[in-house]
């Protein structure tokens, strides 16, 4: 945010964005179809996609669910008569697949609906919205009891499939006492384990015409962000945190446009302001000791009385924490919001057990209680659980990626294990992929759940990523890729360079990606406008800066360049340097 000026025009157009997705949704114009929330696809005429309606356990052989919950006795009952009752060791073991999708009696109805309502027989929904990306995170006040209180914990988080029907893979180990809390909340008709979806999904705005004005030094003075980069918001505090700001006049925006497309224009402002204020950290990659607050006012956002109970797919996510950055500029920005825009939307499914001890208490593929005192009978399990996004990435970046399991027994000997994934083996497993091994004499049972894994990464066109060996002793291994998306937005008040008679603007940055150099190039043309001036790179996680310059091409003189790094996503193009 270093060396921004006064009168700064962000023109946010997306000229190159209508070309490359033809397939967009025209975001606000959604229907609530009859139940089933339908959005009709851009220069498609009367064709419409639909946002899947529910989650539910995958199902074997379309008749039983594809869930267990096996609790073990590790222990062997004492031989000791002089105590007739002893404790022993052991837990549970809880596995189940999941899925998203849509009953087919649904998108019949909807379509019947938006026939009726717009009067043309020519409407059909064509399809799921395919999503950009997935989250999951499971929920329970049952698994992770604090001090007796019942309150929400986050047990787990991870990446989910981007296309409907794609199932997820969940196992988690429980302790004796936790097992049988587990046990008992399955028993009841709504068991106290959720699991929510977050997707999120991209379409196109009405043609807004609108100016936001950003004054940093009021920005300063609000209490909207007490706390600064010490702490942690979610979504819904940022959201509240940014009304605040409009509310003391430290944001301001007027507009011309429509009335019902207020709404969707403050979120598309609000997702501006978000990039240029605050650094968004996945769940699980925020440090232990701000954690704890954060999953706290995660679980409040979930049930009835929570944001997650109005459906709505505004906001910036469930399973995020956004650090604020710290700003050192003054003076304001104003910002341009012009022409229809691509904006990002969330789309949240929850799902639950149900009565399953009810139907399936008896079968024992289902809910089974086994001794397992025996070594030589043991057999671990450990289950891959592969980033929901994956799939798109076998298309654009990935050309394999190999899991290795090495476990050491406490004889000495080994166990190595690996499986290899690529576009067609992940579509295969269908959800199931596991490595096992066995028990090799290993007598201390905490000892023998821990194992060593690592990954490495494949991709297209010879770059190789290795991670180091970690450690673990969870049921399932959660794989991540090791890289992330990134947009650096080129702005600048082209009259001005104009004014200057500048002719052309040359743009170049260069970044690393796992050691393969790479660099990209654009060129602005004053009198062309700036709208489809925008780089889209890959960057290794938790890599944000990119090294660039810029070189001013003006009449009847020498070019001017500047070299920077940029760590915010946006280049100013109007800041020609100072000549000696």
């Amino acid at each position: 945010m270093k060396n921004l000026k006064n009168n700064i025009i962000l023109v946010m157009l997306i000229g190159c964005c209508l070309g490359l997705n033809a397939q967009s949704i025209l975001i606000d114009k959604g229907v609530n179809a009859d139940g089933l929330w339908c959005f009709p696809i851009h220069k498609k005429e009367n064709s419409y996609r639909y946002l899947p309606q529910r989650a539910r356990l995958s199902l074997q052989n379309d008749s039983i669910p594809e869930f267990s919950f096996l609790r073990y006795i590790t222990e062997k009952p004492s031989d000791n008569n002089s105590k007739t009752i002893t404790e022993a060791g052991g837990g549970g073991i809880l596995n189940f697949l999941v899925l998203y999708d849509t009953p087919q009696e649904l998108i019949t109805n909807a379509e019947r609906f938006l026939k009726k309502k717009f009067e043309n027989d020519e409407i059909t929904v064509e399809g799921p919205i395919v999503f950009d990306s997935g989250k999951y995170t499971l929920v329970s006040s049952i698994l992770n009891p604090a001090s007796g209180a019942s309150k929400k914990s986050i047990l787990g988080t991870g990446t989910a499939p981007i296309i409907e029907n794609s199932k997820i893979p969940l196992s988690f180990d429980v302790d004796p006492v936790k097992s049988k809390l587990l046990l008992e909340s399955l028993k009841m008709s709504t068991p106290d384990v959720s699991l929510i979806f977050e997707l999120g999904f991209s379409g196109l705005t009405e043609n807004y015409e609108a100016e936001l004005e950003i004054d940093w030094s009021e920005v300063k003075k609000s209490h909207a962000f007490d706390a600064g980069g010490s702490v942690y918001f979610v979504g819904a505090d940022v959201g509240f945190g940014f009304d605040k700001l409009r509310k003391d006049n430290a944001i301001k925006f007027t507009s011309v446009g429509k009335s019902e497309s207020m709404e969707s224009l403050v979120q598309t402002v609000y997702n501006k302001l978000l990039e240029l204020m605050f650094k968004p950290t996945p769940l699980e990659q925020v440090p232990e000791e701000h954690r704890g607050g954060l999953e706290d006012a995660i679980g409040s956002l979930i049930g009835a009385n929570g944001a997650m109970g109005s459906r709505n797919t505004t906001g910036f996510g469930l399973n995020v924490g956004y650090q604020y950055k710290e700003h050192r500029t003054t003076g304001k920005s104003n910002m341009v919001f012009k022409g229809r825009s691509l904006v990002h939307r969330n789309h949240y499914i929850t799902f639950n057990a149900g009565n399953l001890y009810k139907k399936y208490g008896d079968n024992e593929q289902i809910f089974k209680d086994v001794p397992l005192w025996d070594p030589a009978f043991q057999q671990r399990d450990v289950y891959v659980g592969v980033d929901g996004t994956i799939e798109k990435e076998f298309d654009k970046m990935l050309n394999s990626v190999t899991v290795k399991l090495n476990k050491k027994h406490e004889a000495g000997d080994a166990t190595l294990k690996e499986v290899l994934l690529t576009k067609n083996t992940y579509k295969d497993s269908n959800g199931k992929i596991a490595m096992s091994y066995l028990n090799h004499g290993d007598t201390n049972q905490d000892e023998w759940l821990n194992y060593e894994y690592k990954t490495i990464w494949k991709f297209i066109g010879g770059g190789t990523f290795s991670e180091d060996w970690k450690t673990e002793s969870a049921s399932m291994i959660n794989l991540y890729t090791p890289f992330q998306r990134r947009k650096i937005e080129l702005s600048g008040d082209l009259e001005l360079l104009e004014s200057r008679n500048v002719r052309a603007v040359a743009v170049k940055i260069n970044y690393d990606f796992f050691g393969e150099a790479k660099s990209k190039h654009l060129t602005v043309y004053p009198k062309r406008g700036i709208d489809d001036k925008f780089f889209e790179i890959t960057l290794p996680k938790g890599s944000d800066k990119v090294d660039y310059s810029i070189t001013w091409y003006i009449k009847n003189q020498a070019p001017i360049r500047k070299n920077g790094t940029d760590e915010y996503g946006l280049l100013f193009i109007d800041e020609i340097p100072e000549q000696n």
